[in-house]
């Protein structure tokens, strides 16, 4: 079977080959950065407050977070001479009241020593010596941990402070534990979960009136604005509304890239339809005592009132396939909230502290300053996972969605750093996020089997922590690039092929923890029927599907079956790999663009009936007129048809057909013979003759005739009339679409055939305008239909088609049919 298995894979790559160096051209395309004279992080800081006055949060502000901090890395001749092990510095921003004595003071930030994630930075610890790709990657314009070249032993908290040129990562921690360094009385800050980038120290929640023009001039211009100073009224709990005390703060417009893109804008930011419901402010309070702000977040995108909630089951297929990134030019500048009903959820409402598996997408930037147009009309994007938790606001009182990535992210010149980011960092930033430029989808998915924990009478399972901690090691190892300093994009190893081969990993590695702990596989056993057992197959079934998804050829990728024995302590002694071949993509194709992958999972888990909200924003903020939004796409996904029937060849052609998927062939077969035999002998158009090989030029004909049938007709009808024509089932669209694609391909399926016969094939007449062929040919494409949708290979159909025609032709008298007439 492996063999068979190398052979078909040989021949996907082959049939592949064009593709992939299209998808190469197409992904390096939309992620090469320009040309860049300097680093944006340096282009940017002069107009973000410099000094922080720290004074206490007010009534109008909440600290953004319990422990918060400014990372600084040390410095060789610290670390030189302080404890082993990975470390940083840290100057506190805010702590809890039990240590206010903190705040001001810079501390030594280290993790627990026996805490898990502990031991997992050990793992990713690397020197790091920067690679000739580094070195022009950087020329390029992108920005890397330059600060780190040549150190030994970085871990993941030195090359999340050393990620950019200046001590300026703002982190908020939990799991915390504030003692005392060994042998002294300095406080030590221990950790046991990954640092959360954050924008600012300082939040509140106001509701924007417009420009303080007392201090500036009004907005002039189509981009941009020159008065950066805004009118604000804060939300007051006791009215539950915007009636709260009026303030000025100050909203920088953040500098230009040299492509001329506004990173985000604030003309007319008071007039934003996303505004509707207020904004939450994130940053700090300057000397002069004014509020400045570093990012923005919609309050309406977080609320858990959906603007719209579909129950029905082909109605959400029509949304995932049709209508969730259609006609977005139009929506520019606004946000919208979709949620399908699930039809498992244990509870139809999301509750305080319920979680949801995060699955992030972003689009295009088009328009006059906007990206570099794609090759090959593809629009690659970015994707992410991440988890979003209900919790409670502060400022409300009401329930809504916390968002934390768990960002896979290359290096890039906006200085965007892999690693844990709550949603005002990655997309409110004013100078680094993406909810001014880029159209984005954020799916929260709320699957019982996998949000839930599980407790095994005392022995815990979490799938969604346990992907956090896959990620976490990722996003480490793309910071120091596995010590080159680079990571960079290829089909092979990008944002969306490492993060879903985080997913592999977890997957791999519950498996494990199941298979490994004998209490696991007896209590499961003594409960057969509690609701947590019945969780959990679901949650064995779901992971075997992921898998075929995420190694949809049934070969896993060489590295990533070297990296998940890595992780599991198989094999702890060899290096991460990461293969840079875009052959190695091939086989991990449904996952190769961001787009493909977001719908490719979200369509499984709507498949079990999973609750989804789609998060919807579309270039959000003030007023640009130099930019549009453009949808995510797969490859040639701009002009729809041809990316639809691009996606049916390889998908078609690459499943290749399980053991079971041939028995399902093989039962078909029989069951065409049953009804075909019985009416082609009554009705006289069959006609048994035996079959009477002959050594020499005999036999050999016959096999040159197999040979070509299994082409022709077998191979192309099938490619014609059931690849190209009918949705894959990997598309999963509505019940009543594939009735009426199925019923067209069978309809052209049949009435080729007498057109074929007065045109290209006229030995086919009149055969082929005989009923009762036209009869049996219809019941080949039904039991043809029944095999590609059941199995969505070709492979089976292509081989009942065959296998139909040669007997036919061979053993029940169709070559006399097709003989010349004298």
């Amino acid at each position: 079977m492996k063999k068979v298995r190398f052979w078909q894979l040989i021949g996907a790559c082959a049939i592949g080959i064009c593709w992939s160096w299209w998808c190469h051209n197409a992904i390096l395309a939309n992620t090469l950065p320009p040309n860049l004279p300097i680093p944006l992080e340096l282009a940017a800081v002069s107009n973000l407050p410099k000094s922080i006055d720290n004074s206490s949060p007010s009534l109008n502000y909440r600290a953004n977070g319990e422990w918060i901090g400014r990372s600084i890395l040390p410095s060789q001749q610290e670390i030189e001479t302080a404890p082993p092990g990975d470390w940083v510095w840290i100057e506190i921003k805010n702590a809890p009241a039990t240590a206010r004595q903190t705040i001001g003071k810079t501390l030594r930030l280290t993790w627990q020593p026996q805490s898990r994630i502990a031991a997992d930075v050990r793992q990713v610890t690397t020197d790091i010596k920067f690679a000739a790709g580094t070195i022009a990657s950087q020329k390029q314009g992108n920005i890397h941990p330059l600060r780190l070249n040549g150190r030994s032993a970085v871990g993941a908290l030195q090359s999340l402070a050393g990620a950019r040129a200046e001590d300026d990562v703002l982190v908020r921690l939990s799991g915390v534990n504030l003692t005392a360094e060994s042998g002294s009385k300095t406080p030590l800050l221990t950790i046991d979960r990954e640092p959360i980038q954050i924008a600012g120290t300082m939040t509140g929640l106001v509701q924007i009136l417009g420009t303080d023009n007392s201090r500036q001039p009004a907005c002039k211009g189509h981009s941009g604005c020159p008065n950066e100073y805004f009118k604000v009224r804060h939300y007051d709990l006791n009215s539950h509304g915007f009636n709260g005390q009026i303030e000025t703060i100050r909203i920088p417009q953040m500098p230009a890239q040299p492509s001329g893109l506004l990173p985000s804008t604030i003309r007319d930011l008071e007039r934003s339809p996303a505004g509707s419901q207020g904004w939450y402010i994130y940053g700090e309070r300057d000397r002069q005592n004014l509020f400045t702000v570093t990012a923005i977040q919609p309050r309406a995108l977080f609320t858990l009132v959906p603007q719209r909630e579909i129950t029905d089951t082909n109605a959400k297929l029509d949304y995932l396939n049709l209508q969730h990134w259609q006609n977005i030019d139009r929506q520019k500048g606004q946000l919208s909230q979709v949620k399908f009903r699930g039809l498992s959820s244990e509870h139809p409402i999301e509750r305080l502290g319920d979680r949801a598996l995060l699955i992030h997408l972003f689009g295009g930037i088009g328009g006059k300053t906007g990206d570099n147009p794609g090759v090959w009309q593809t629009v690659t994007g970015h994707f992410a996972y991440g988890i979003a938790t209900v919790t409670r606001s502060t400022f409300t009182g009401e329930l809504e969605w916390n968002f934390e990535y768990d960002q896979v992210y290359a290096h890039n010149p906006n200085g965007i750093i892999a690693g844990k980011q709550d949603w005002a960092t990655y997309m409110g930033h004013l100078q680094r996020g993406w909810l001014g430029t880029r159209p984005v989808s954020d799916l929260l998915i709320s699957y019982p089997p996998v949000t839930a924990d599980y407790d095994f009478g005392g022995i815990k399972l979490s799938p969604l922590t346990e992907l956090q901690r896959q990620l976490t090691i990722f996003a480490a190892r793309y910071r120091t690039g596995d010590g080159t300093g680079n990571a960079s994009v290829t089909p092979a190893t990008s944002c969306v092929q490492d993060a879903n081969q985080a997913l592999y990993v977890t997957i791999r590695q519950l498996n494990l923890q199941v298979s490994a702990q004998p209490q696991i596989q007896t209590w499961l056993a003594t409960h057969p029927q509690h609701p947590q057992t019945l969780r959990f197959r679901e949650l064995q079934s779901l992971g075997a599907e992921l898998e075929t998804t995420l190694a949809p050829l049934g070969i896993v990728r060489q590295d990533w079956q070297q990296n998940a024995a890595k992780l599991s302590g198989i094999d702890s002694d060899r290096g991460f790999a990461s293969s840079d071949n875009p052959l190695a993509g091939l086989v991990s194709w449904r996952t190769m663009l961001p787009r493909g992958a977001q719908d490719g999972i979200a369509k499984i888990f709507n498949s079990r009936g999973a609750t989804i909200w789609f998060l919807n924003t579309y270039q959000v903020g003030g007023v640009n007129l130099d930019i549009t939004p453009i949808a995510p796409t797969i490859l040639f996904g701009q002009i729809p048809i041809l990316a639809t029937l691009v996606v049916r060849m390889w998908a078609g052609l690459v499943t290749l057909p399980s053991s079971s998927d041939c028995l399902l062939g093989l039962g078909l077969l029989t069951s065409y013979a049953a009804i075909n035999l019985p009416i082609g002998f009554k009705s006289g158009f069959l006609s048994f003759q035996a079959f009477a090989p002959k050594l020499g030029g005999r036999i050999w004909q016959q096999m040159r005739l197999w040979i070509f049938l299994f082409f022709l007709p077998a191979l192309i009808e099938e490619i014609l009339f059931r690849l190209l024509l009918i949705p894959h089932p990997i598309e999963t669209v509505s019940t009543p679409n594939m009735y009426i694609w199925s019923l067209i391909s069978l309809i052209l399926f049949i009435a080729y055939h007498p057109f074929n016969a007065l045109t290209f094939y006229k030995l086919g007449n009149p055969t082929f305008m005989d009923w009762r062929f036209l009869t049996l040919a219809g019941l080949l494409g039904i039991v043809c239909t029944i095999a590609y949708l059941s199995t969505g290979s070709i492979w089976i159909p292509v081989i009942i088609h065959w296998l139909v025609v040669g007997s036919w032709l061979e053993f029940f008298g169709g070559d006399r049919h097709l003989k010349p007439k004298d």
